[in-house]
C-alpha cells in the first residue's frame, strides 16, 4: 500500500496555548517553527487538496468548533478514502474513569464536560467516517489512551495509532515526536532504518520510538489493527547519506559521558555532535565517541522509582528497552504502571 494524497484527508489540532493558562501551561519556546504547522504544510504541498484539510490551532480549537467540524468533515469522504487525524498540545487522563482526554483551546479545570474525550473520537469516526483506514497520531502527555481506546473497539475500521507516549505517562513539550514523523514522510534517509530506499508506516513508528526515547526519555507506542498494513509506504529516500549521521552515541566531554546525536562529519574525520542535555554542538574527534549503552535493569529486578511527588518508591521490573524500564509499583494497583527513563530508576539497596 502506498500513501496517496489525493485520496487522504487530514484533521490536525494544535494547541501551545490555553484560555486556561494556570491549568494549562503553554509552550511559547515551541511557538517559532511550529512543527504541527510544518507538518500541515506538507501535507497541502505534497497534493493533499485544501477542501480535505481541517487545521485547527490554538484559539481556533475550541471544543464547539470540534464537535461541529469533525463529524461533517468525515462525512464528506468516499470509501477508498484515508483519514490522517492529528493532535498535539496537553492530554489527561481520568484514573478513576479510566477516560483520555486532548484538551482543546477552552477546557476548564476538572470540568470533564468541557474536555475532548478521545472516546468520542473514534464514535465520530466510526458514525460519519464513510473511508475504511484511519491513521491516528498524537504528541502530547498520555497519547497513548488512542492505543488504550483503540483496543476496546469493535468495528470494521482499519486503525493505526502512533502515539509519543504510553497511555499513562507525561511527553514534555518538545517536537520530538512531530518532527521524526514529519522526517519519515519527507524521506530523510535517517529514517528508512531497513535501507531498503523505502520509508514505511513501521519504519516511521520505530524511528520515532527510538528518538523519543533517546531525546525524551518517553516510550512511544504503535498499534494496528484490523489488517492496516504496517508497511504502508510512505515516501522514497531520495540519495544516500553517511551511515554516521543521526547515530546516537555517547561524548566525552571532561571526562563525563553525555547524550548526543552526529550530525556531519569533515575531511579531518571529525565529527560534529549535537549534545541532547544542553542543546549545543561542537565538532570532537572518533576517541571522545562511544556507542550508547544505557543503564539496564533485569526483568523481575526490585528497584525505586521516582513518582509525580517526587518521592522513591519500591518497584519491580516487567520490560526493559533502551534505556526504558516498564515498572509495576510495588504498593500501587497495576493501573498505576508505567515506562519510566533512567534518571527515575534506580536499584533498590
Amino acid at each position: 500500500m502506498e500513501w496517496n494524497p489525493e485520496t487522504t484527508w487530514v484533521f490536525a489540532v494544535g494547541l501551545l496555548e490555553w484560555e486556561d493558562s494556570e491549568t494549562f501551561s503553554p509552550f511559547p519556546d515551541a511557538v517559532e517553527g511550529r512543527f504541527d504547522a510544518q507538518l500541515v504544510d506538507f501535507f497541502r504541498e505534497s497534493g493533499v487538496p485544501d477542501q480535505q484539510i481541517i487545521y485547527l490551532q490554538d484559539k481556533e480549537a475550541t471544543l464547539e468548533t470540534i464537535r461541529e467540524s469533525l463529524p461533517e468533515f468525515l462525512s464528506n469522504t468516499d470509501e477508498d478514502h484515508l483519514l490522517i487525524w492529528y493532535f498535539t498540545g496537553h492530554g489527561g487522563w481520568d484514573s478513576d474513569t479510566g477516560e483520555y482526554y486532548f484538551y482543546n483551546y477552552d477546557a476548564q479545570a476538572d470540568d470533564t464536560e468541557t474536555h475532548w474525550a478521545i472516546s468520542s473520537i473514534f464514535d465520530d469516526i466510526e458514525e460519519n467516517f464513510n473511508g475504511s483506514k484511519a491513521l491516528l497520531l498524537a504528541d502530547c502527555c498520555y497519547s497513548g489512551g488512542l492505543i488504550d481506546e483503540v483496543k476496546l473497539r469493535d468495528t470494521e475500521i482499519s486503525y493505526a495509532c502512533v502515539t509519543s507516549a504510553y497511555a499513562h505517562n507525561t511527553s514534555t513539550g518538545e517536537w520530538t515526536f512531530t518532527a521524526s514523523l514529519l522526517k519519515g514522510l519527507q524521506g530523510d534517509p535517517v529514517v528508512d532504518l531497513d535501507k531498503d530506499g523505502m520509508i514505511t508506516l513501521y519504519d516511521f513508528a520505530r524511528y520515532a520510538e527510538l528518538e523519543v526515547a533517546f531525546i525524551e526519555d518517553q516510550k512511544s507506542m504503535f498499534i494496528t489493527t484490523n489488517h492496516f498494513d504496517p508497511q504502508m509506504q510512505l515516501s522514497i529516500v531520495e540519495g544516500d547519506s553517511d551511515p554516521h549521521f543521526g547515530r546516537r552515541v555517547e561524548v566525552e566531554y571532561e571526562e563525563e559521558w553525555y547524550k548526543a546525536k552526529i550530525l556531519d562529519r569533515n575531511e579531518d574525520d571529525e565529527f560534529l555532535v549535537y549534545y541532547i542535555a544542553d542543546r549545543t554542538e561542537e565538532w570532537v574527534t572518533g576517541d571522545r565517541i562511544s556507542p550508547y549503552e544505557p543503564e539496564m535493569y533485569e526483568i523481575g529486578s526490585s528497584v525505586e522509582v521516582l513518582n509525580e511527588d517526587e518521592e522513591w518508591c519500591p518497584a519491580t521490573v516487567k520490560k526493559a528497552w533502551y534505556g526504558l524500564h516498564y515498572i509495576s509499583y510495588d504498593d500501587y494497583d497495576e493501573i498505576w504502571d508505567e515506562w519510566v527513563g533512567g534518571h527515575r530508576i534506580r536499584k533498590l539497596e
